[in-house]
Protein backbone atom coordinates (compact mmCIF):
# COMPACT_ATOMS: atom_id res chain seq x y z
CA UNK A 1 0.00 0.00 0.00
CA UNK A 2 2.85 2.42 0.73
CA UNK A 3 4.25 1.84 -2.74
CA UNK A 4 0.88 2.61 -4.33
CA UNK A 5 0.49 5.88 -2.40
CA UNK A 6 4.00 7.03 -3.33
CA UNK A 7 3.41 6.15 -6.95
CA UNK A 8 0.13 8.01 -6.95
CA UNK A 9 1.77 11.07 -5.39
CA UNK A 10 4.62 10.98 -7.93
CA UNK A 11 2.24 10.80 -10.85
CA UNK A 12 0.29 13.76 -9.50
CA UNK A 13 3.43 15.88 -9.15
CA UNK A 14 4.51 14.99 -12.71
CA UNK A 15 1.13 15.86 -14.14
CA UNK A 16 1.14 19.22 -12.34
CA UNK A 17 4.65 20.01 -13.65
CA UNK A 18 3.71 19.17 -17.23
CA UNK A 19 0.63 21.39 -16.95
CA UNK A 20 2.71 24.35 -15.68
CA UNK A 21 5.33 23.91 -18.37
CA UNK A 22 2.63 23.75 -21.02
CA UNK A 23 0.97 26.91 -19.71
CA UNK A 24 4.30 28.73 -19.58
CA UNK A 25 5.05 27.76 -23.17
CA UNK A 26 1.66 29.02 -24.33
CA UNK A 27 2.23 32.35 -22.57
CA UNK A 28 5.65 32.74 -24.19
CA UNK A 29 4.21 31.98 -27.62
CA UNK A 30 1.41 34.47 -27.04
CA UNK A 31 3.89 37.16 -25.97
CA UNK A 32 6.06 36.54 -29.03
CA UNK A 33 3.08 36.79 -31.36
CA UNK A 34 2.08 40.16 -29.88
CA UNK A 35 5.46 41.85 -30.61
CA UNK A 36 5.44 43.61 -34.01
CA UNK A 37 8.76 43.83 -35.91
CA UNK A 38 10.35 47.30 -35.95
CA UNK A 39 10.73 48.59 -39.52
CA UNK A 40 13.36 51.37 -39.81
CA UNK A 41 12.11 54.58 -41.41
CA UNK A 42 13.55 55.27 -44.87
CA UNK A 43 16.02 58.13 -45.11
CA UNK A 44 14.62 61.11 -47.02
CA UNK A 45 16.10 64.07 -48.90
CA UNK A 46 14.37 67.45 -48.62
CA UNK A 47 12.95 68.90 -51.87
CA UNK A 48 11.47 72.30 -50.90
CA UNK A 49 10.69 73.45 -54.47
CA UNK A 50 7.30 71.95 -55.50
CA UNK A 51 8.25 72.27 -59.19
CA UNK A 52 11.41 70.23 -58.63
CA UNK A 53 9.53 67.54 -56.71
CA UNK A 54 6.73 67.45 -59.29
CA UNK A 55 9.36 66.80 -61.95
CA UNK A 56 10.72 63.90 -59.88
CA UNK A 57 7.20 62.48 -59.58
CA UNK A 58 6.91 62.60 -63.39
CA UNK A 59 10.10 60.53 -63.54
CA UNK A 60 8.65 57.99 -61.04
CA UNK A 61 11.34 58.86 -58.51
CA UNK A 62 8.74 60.08 -56.01
CA UNK A 63 5.03 59.46 -55.47
CA UNK A 64 3.73 62.29 -53.30
CA UNK A 65 4.18 66.07 -53.23
CA UNK A 66 5.27 66.33 -49.59
CA UNK A 67 8.56 68.26 -49.70
CA UNK A 68 10.88 65.25 -49.67
CA UNK A 69 11.88 62.13 -51.55
CA UNK A 70 13.18 58.75 -50.39
CA UNK A 71 16.96 59.06 -50.73
CA UNK A 72 17.31 55.48 -51.93
CA UNK A 73 15.15 56.36 -54.95
CA UNK A 74 17.56 59.00 -56.23
CA UNK A 75 21.07 58.08 -55.08
CA UNK A 76 21.73 55.78 -58.07
CA UNK A 77 20.21 58.04 -60.74
CA UNK A 78 22.76 58.78 -63.47
CA UNK A 79 20.74 60.93 -65.93
CA UNK A 80 18.53 63.79 -64.79
CA UNK A 81 16.83 65.79 -67.53
CA UNK A 82 14.63 68.58 -66.14
CA UNK A 83 14.41 71.17 -68.92
CA UNK A 84 11.67 73.82 -68.73
CA UNK A 85 10.06 72.62 -65.48
CA UNK A 86 9.69 75.98 -63.69
CA UNK A 87 12.35 75.04 -61.13
CA UNK A 88 13.87 77.86 -59.06
CA UNK A 89 15.39 75.97 -56.10
CA UNK A 90 17.49 72.86 -56.67
CA UNK A 91 17.95 71.99 -52.99
CA UNK A 92 18.01 68.19 -52.83
CA UNK A 93 20.28 67.70 -55.83
CA UNK A 94 22.95 66.63 -53.34
CA UNK A 95 21.05 63.36 -52.90
CA UNK A 96 21.87 62.38 -56.51
CA UNK A 97 25.37 61.22 -55.58
CA UNK A 98 25.90 59.11 -58.72
CA UNK A 99 24.71 61.75 -61.16
CA UNK A 100 26.47 61.62 -64.53
CA UNK A 101 24.38 63.79 -66.85
CA UNK A 102 22.44 66.92 -65.73
CA UNK A 103 20.12 69.02 -67.92
CA UNK A 104 18.37 72.07 -66.41
CA UNK A 105 17.80 74.35 -69.40
CA UNK A 106 15.07 77.02 -69.37
CA UNK A 107 14.30 77.14 -65.67
CA UNK A 108 14.65 79.97 -63.10
CA UNK A 109 17.63 78.73 -61.10
CA UNK A 110 19.84 81.48 -59.61
CA UNK A 111 22.18 79.34 -57.52
CA UNK A 112 23.17 75.71 -57.39
CA UNK A 113 25.28 73.57 -55.06
CA UNK A 114 26.82 70.60 -56.84
CA UNK A 115 29.53 69.95 -54.25
CA UNK A 116 28.16 66.43 -53.58
CA UNK A 117 27.83 65.57 -57.28
CA UNK A 118 31.48 65.05 -58.12
CA UNK A 119 30.86 62.27 -60.68
CA UNK A 120 29.10 64.54 -63.16
CA UNK A 121 30.46 64.58 -66.72
CA UNK A 122 27.84 66.67 -68.56
CA UNK A 123 26.13 69.85 -67.29
CA UNK A 124 23.67 71.87 -69.36
CA UNK A 125 22.11 74.88 -67.58
CA UNK A 126 21.13 77.31 -70.32
CA UNK A 127 18.75 80.25 -69.96
CA UNK A 128 18.40 80.43 -66.19
CA UNK A 129 19.27 83.20 -63.69
CA UNK A 130 22.46 81.51 -62.54
CA UNK A 131 25.02 83.85 -60.94
CA UNK A 132 27.62 81.29 -59.89
CA UNK A 133 28.50 77.64 -60.23
CA UNK A 134 31.31 75.71 -58.56
CA UNK A 135 32.77 72.89 -60.65
CA UNK A 136 36.24 72.58 -59.12
CA UNK A 137 35.23 69.32 -57.38
CA UNK A 138 34.37 67.65 -60.71
CA UNK A 139 37.57 66.17 -62.16
CA UNK A 140 35.59 64.13 -64.73
CA UNK A 141 33.62 67.06 -66.15
CA UNK A 142 33.70 67.02 -69.97
CA UNK A 143 30.90 69.30 -71.14
CA UNK A 144 29.66 72.53 -69.55
CA UNK A 145 27.05 74.68 -71.25
CA UNK A 146 25.90 77.79 -69.36
CA UNK A 147 24.77 80.29 -72.01
CA UNK A 148 22.08 82.83 -71.12
CA UNK A 149 22.87 83.33 -67.43
CA UNK A 150 24.47 85.96 -65.19
CA UNK A 151 27.78 84.26 -64.43
CA UNK A 152 30.72 86.59 -63.89
CA UNK A 153 33.51 84.20 -62.83
CA UNK A 154 34.23 80.52 -63.38
CA UNK A 155 37.09 78.50 -61.90
CA UNK A 156 38.12 75.68 -64.27
CA UNK A 157 41.55 74.93 -62.79
CA UNK A 158 40.63 71.37 -61.72
CA UNK A 159 38.72 70.38 -64.85
CA UNK A 160 41.49 68.93 -66.98
CA UNK A 161 39.07 66.62 -68.82
CA UNK A 162 36.88 69.52 -70.00
CA UNK A 163 36.26 69.32 -73.75
CA UNK A 164 33.24 71.55 -74.37
CA UNK A 165 32.52 74.98 -72.84
CA UNK A 166 29.75 77.38 -73.88
CA UNK A 167 29.42 80.70 -72.01
CA UNK A 168 27.56 82.96 -74.44
CA UNK A 169 25.48 85.84 -73.05
CA UNK A 170 26.80 85.99 -69.49
CA UNK A 171 28.76 88.59 -67.48
CA UNK A 172 32.13 86.86 -67.64
CA UNK A 173 34.91 89.47 -67.32
CA UNK A 174 37.87 87.08 -66.96
CA UNK A 175 38.46 83.52 -68.09
CA UNK A 176 41.37 81.12 -67.67
CA UNK A 177 41.37 77.89 -69.72
CA UNK A 178 45.12 77.30 -69.60
CA UNK A 179 44.66 74.18 -67.47
CA UNK A 180 42.13 72.59 -69.84
CA UNK A 181 44.26 70.84 -72.48
CA UNK A 182 41.35 68.80 -73.90
CA UNK A 183 39.17 71.86 -74.60
CA UNK A 184 38.36 71.63 -78.33
CA UNK A 185 35.07 73.56 -78.28
CA UNK A 186 34.92 77.01 -76.67
CA UNK A 187 32.27 79.65 -77.24
CA UNK A 188 32.34 82.89 -75.25
CA UNK A 189 30.29 85.48 -77.13
CA UNK A 190 28.59 88.59 -75.72
CA UNK A 191 30.49 88.87 -72.45
CA UNK A 192 32.38 91.87 -70.96
CA UNK A 193 35.61 90.07 -71.76
CA UNK A 194 38.72 91.21 -73.65
CA UNK A 195 41.34 88.57 -72.79
CA UNK A 196 41.27 84.80 -72.29
CA UNK A 197 44.24 83.20 -70.54
CA UNK A 198 45.52 80.13 -72.40
CA UNK A 199 48.48 77.76 -72.36
CA UNK A 200 51.36 78.04 -74.83
CA UNK A 201 50.07 74.99 -76.68
CA UNK A 202 46.59 76.50 -76.99
CA UNK A 203 48.03 79.80 -78.19
CA UNK A 204 50.14 78.15 -80.89
CA UNK A 205 47.52 75.60 -81.93
CA UNK A 206 44.16 77.21 -81.25
CA UNK A 207 41.34 74.71 -81.95
CA UNK A 208 39.12 75.58 -84.90
CA UNK A 209 36.01 75.28 -82.70
CA UNK A 210 36.97 78.21 -80.47
CA UNK A 211 34.59 81.11 -81.08
CA UNK A 212 35.20 84.44 -79.31
CA UNK A 213 34.25 88.07 -79.91
CA UNK A 214 36.31 90.06 -82.41
CA UNK A 215 37.83 92.29 -79.72
CA UNK A 216 38.80 89.39 -77.45
CA UNK A 217 42.35 88.09 -77.46
CA UNK A 218 44.12 84.93 -76.34
CA UNK A 219 47.20 85.43 -74.18
CA UNK A 220 49.57 83.65 -71.79
CA UNK A 221 48.84 86.37 -69.24
CA UNK A 222 45.86 88.69 -68.91
CA UNK A 223 45.84 91.95 -66.94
Amino acid sequence: MKFSKLSSHFLCVCATSIFLISCGSDDADTTTEMIDPVIPEAQRTLIPDPAFEAALIELNLDNELDGSVVTENIEDVMDLILNDKGISDLTGIEGFTNLYNLWLNDNSISEIDLSQNNRVKFIFIENNNLFEIQVNNMPNLEKLELSGNNISTLNLANNQQLQFLILDDNNVSSLDVSNNPELFTLEVLNNPLDCIKVSESQLNNTPANWVIDENDTLALECN
